[in-house]
C-alpha cells in the first residue's frame, strides 16, 4: 500500500530513525493504550490520544521527507463512507444543534485515524504486530478486571449508578463488555489461523470469557455468545476455532452461573429481547426478574420510540446530525417518562441505526445501509482470496459485526474507536492484497512478452 522511500545518499539521521521507529511500532502502541480511558482523569485527555498525535507527527515527518507516501483506500465502501461523512457534516452545518460538538468531532476526526492506520500498517508483519497488541491489551484488561473484582477494588467509578459493575479501565461497563467481546473474537480467529502465540490467544479468550459477566452488561451477556459462534463460522480453521470457542463458552457459562447477579442479568437480557416487541416473559404472569431489571422499564423503549417519531416527522433529512438529544429534551420531551429524573433519565440514543434515521433521515440511513452491505461484500471477497492478507482482512471485518450489534443496544457506532481501527486495518490489508495481485499480473505479462 504505502511505499517506504529511502532518502538518496548518506545514512539516515537520528530523527529519521526515530520517526521510522514510531511509525513502525506506534500503531501497536496506540492499540494497547486505547482501552485506558481512565488516564483522562490524570492527563485531561486519554493517553491513546497523545500516542496518536505522536504517531501522526512521525508519519507527517516521513511524508515530508519522502520516506513514506500517503495512499487513500480505493474500495467502493471507503468512498461510500466518505460520502456519509460528508453528508453528516453538511447536515450538522444546517442545524448545529446544541450539544452536538462531540458527535461532529468524532465523525470528522476518526476517519483520519483510520486513514493514518491504513498508511502505517502496511505489511503482513505490521498486521500481525497490531493484532498481537490487541490481544495483549484484551488479556491485560481482563486479568486486571479479575484482580480488581477479587480484591474489591476499582480504578475509577465515574458513574455511581454502575459502581457495582466492572468497568475496569473504561468509563462504562457496557463498553467494557464490548471490548472483551471483541478481544475474544480476535483471539479465536488468531488461534484458528496459528498466526500468533497460542498461549496469548488462549489466555485472552479464557480471561475475556471469565471477566465479561462481571460487567453485568445484558447486551454483553447475549452478544458474547453470538460473537463466539460468529468467529467459529468465519475462521479459516473451523476445527481449531470450535475447540477454543467451546472453551470460551464453557468458561463464560461457569462465570455467569457462579455470579447470582450476573445470572439475573442474563435472564433480564432474554426479557429485554421479548419485551422490546411488547411481550412479557412467562405468558400473562409477571416477569421473574426484579422490576429494576425488567425490560419493560428499559429506557431504550422510549428512546427508540422518540427516534422513530423524529424520523416520521422529518423522513428526508431528519432533525440534523448530532441533534437527537437536543430534540428529545425539547420538541419530543413528552416521550421522557415523568417518574425519572437526574441520572435515572437517559436522553442519549442507545440505538445507532435509529439515531441515524432520526438525525439524517432516509439520506443518512440509506448511506449507512449501503455502506455496510458493500463492506460485507468486500469482506467476503477477501475471505475467499485465501492469500497472505486474507486473515488480516477477515479479523477486522468480523469485528465490525459485533460493534454494529452492540451499537443497536448501547449506542456508539461511528463514535466507537475500535470501528475505525478495524476499518483502517481492513482497508490496509485489502490494498496490500490488490498491490500483490497487480504485481503478479505484471510479472505474468512480462513473462508472456
Amino acid at each position: 500500500m504505502t511505499a517506504l522511500v529511502g532518502r538518496a545518499g548518506g545514512s539516515a539521521r537520528p530523527l529519521d530513525r526515530a520517526a521510522e521507529f514510531v511509525a513502525t511500532y506506534g500503531a501497536a502502541a496506540y492499540i494497547v493504550c486505547l482501552p485506558l480511558e481512565f488516564t483522562s482523569v490524570w492527563l485531561h485527555q486519554q493517553l491513546s490520544r497523545f500516542v496518536l498525535v505522536l504517531l501522526a507527527l512521525a508519519f507527517a515527518y516521513l511524508v515530508v521527507w519522502r520516506q513514506r507516501t500517503i495512499t487513500v483506500p480505493r474500495s467502493p465502501s471507503a468512498w461510500l463512507l466518505v460520502l456519509y461523512v460528508g453528508a453528516s457534516l453538511a447536515s450538522w452545518l444546517t442545524s448545529r444543534a446544541p450539544g452536538s460538538f462531540n458527535s461532529v468531532a468524532d465523525i470528522a476526526l476518526y476517519p483520519l485515524v483510520a486513514l493514518l492506520l491504513a498508511n502505517l500498517v502496511i505489511t503482513s508483519a505490521d498486521h500481525r504486530r497490531a493484532w498481537i497488541a490487541f490481544l495483549i491489551s484484551s488479556l491485560a484488561v481482563a486479568v486486571l478486571g479479575a484482580i480488581l473484582y477479587l480484591t474489591h477494588q476499582s480504578i475509577w467509578a465515574p458513574n455511581p449508578l454502575v459502581a457495582e459493575r466492572a468497568n475496569i479501565t473504561f468509563g462504562d461497563p457496557n463498553i467494557t463488555a464490548r471490548f472483551l467481546t471483541l478481544g475474544a473474537c480476535a483471539a479465536i480467529l488468531m488461534f484458528a489461523a496459528r498466526r500468533g502465540p497460542s498461549w496469548l490467544s488462549t489466555g485472552a479468550v479464557v480471561a475475556c470469557a471469565a471477566v465479561l459477566p462481571l460487567t453485568l452488561s445484558r447486551s454483553g451477556l447475549g452478544l458474547f455468545v453470538a460473537t463466539v459462534l460468529l468467529a467459529i463460522v468465519v475462521a479459516f480453521n473451523h476445527r481449531r476455532a470450535a475447540a477454543i470457542g467451546v472453551v470460551a463458552l464453557l468458561v463464560f457459562t461457569i462465570s455467569t452461573a457462579g455470579n447470582p447477579t450476573a445470572r439475573l442479568r442474563a435472564e433480564a437480557a432474554v426479557a429485554s429481547v421479548v419485551s422490546m416487541v411488547g411481550v412479557q416473559p412467562g405468558g400473562t404472569g409477571a416477569p421473574k426478574t426484579a422490576p429494576s431489571q425488567s425490560a419493560a422499564d428499559d429506557n431504550r423503549r422510549y428512546l427508540v420510540a422518540a427516534g422513530l417519531k423524529m424520523f416520521a416527522d422529518q423522513p428526508a433529512f431528519g432533525v440534523g446530525f448530532g441533534g437527537y438529544q437536543h430534540a428529545l429534551v425539547t420538541t419530543y420531551r413528552y416521550f421522557l417518562p415523568s417518574d425519572r429524573s437526574g441520572p435515572n433519565l437517559d436522553s442519549l440514543s442507545h440505538a445507532s441505526l435509529v439515531t441515524v434515521m432520526a438525525e439524517q433521515g432516509l439520506v443518512g440511513g440509506l448511506l449507512v445501509v449501503v455502506f455496510l452491505v458493500q463492506l460485507g461484500r468486500e469482506a467476503w471477497r477477501a475471505r475467499r482470496r485465501a492469500d497472505e492478507m486474507s486473515l488480516w482482512s477477515t479479523i477486522p471485518a468480523t469485528l465490525v459485526i459485533p460493534i454494529f450489534l452492540y451499537s443497536q443496544i448501547e449506542g456508539r457506532f461511528f463514535s466507537e474507536p475500535y470501528l475505525w481501527v478495524a476499518l483502517g486495518l481492513m482497508y490496509s490489508a485489502n490494498q496490500v492484497a490488490m498491490g500483490h495481485q497487480a504485481a503478479q499480473a505484471e510479472k505474468e505479462l512480462a513473462r508472456v512478452a
